[in-house]
């Protein structure tokens, strides 16, 4: 998969970082709709846990960096870049990236489907959207199921969706992705992780102050005590950006 632009690269671990601001990404999404393209566009949001994490998948390393942008989901990618030398713009949340394509949908009159969560919460998700994007057509599957089944694959492109939200969890909502791009046409495909629970109410996001000073990650730890296994990876991200930079 070839980049739509040629964007300044930043290697943060071997994964490739484009260095753009959430509004730089709002143009480039609109400029891909305007455009005569049969087409997808694949965006990932990356955050350190993931970039831990392809550090000993190579695969997944390899199909991250196939994507049309990566962009850095995560203040401790931002502080990274800079530690490397090679620094970011900005930190651009997957959620605000898909609050954008929602902005943009709902001014257009797209489709959008929601692949991800239990049935419950993603029915949730697309009550609440529905009300705040009312120009919106929704439709939706939860995320329990195998990336080979063939009669989900096919309730989504008969669908066909302007917006895929695999909200599955990394790496099997970009699996799903790269797997079944080849079906869809001029489709905007996304992984959003948690982002589905927190449009169904279910989940909510950081207080402002967090997010102002970009510990978002601090209050999901305060209340997700199970989150502790996860947080593991971020020191062994901090290591590793070191060992990169005296190495570099």
């Amino acid at each position: 998969m070839t980049k739509i632009d040629k964007l300044e690269k930043v290697n943060v671990l071997s994964v490739l970082f484009d260095n753009v601001t959430l509004i730089e990404m709002r143009n480039h999404i609109k400029q891909f709709f305007e455009s005569e393209t049969q087409n997808n566009l694949f965006i990932v949001t990356a955050n350190p846990e993931i970039v831990d994490y392809t550090t000993n998948n190579e695969i997944y390393r390899n199909l991250i960096n196939g994507a049309n942008y990566v962009v850095p989901d995560g203040t401790g990618i931002v502080m990274a870049s800079k530690l490397l030398k090679t620094p970011l713009k900005e930190r651009v949340p997957g959620i605000e990236v898909m609050e954008e394509c929602l902005k943009i949908a709902n001014a257009n009159y797209q489709n959008v489907f929601l692949l991800g969560a239990k049935d419950e919460i993603v029915t949730q998700a697309v009550q609440k959207l529905s009300e705040k994007y009312p120009n919106i057509y929704f439709g939706s599957h939860h995320g329990y199921f195998d990336i080979e089944d063939e009669m989900v694959l096919k309730q989504v492109t008969s669908f066909k969706p302007d917006y895929v939200f695999a909200g599955m969890g990394y790496p099997k909502q970009e699996q799903w992705i790269v797997r079944h791009e080849n079906q869809f046409n001029q489709t905007l495909l996304m992984g959003v992780g948690g982002s589905i629970e927190v449009f169904s109410g279910t989940k909510k996001r950081a207080p402002n102050v967090f997010q102002k000073l970009n510990i978002e990650w601090v209050y999901r730890f305060i209340i997700d005590w199970k989150r502790l296994g996860r947080m593991k990876a971020i020191p062994r991200f901090v290591f590793k950006v070191i060992k990169q930079k005296i190495t570099k």
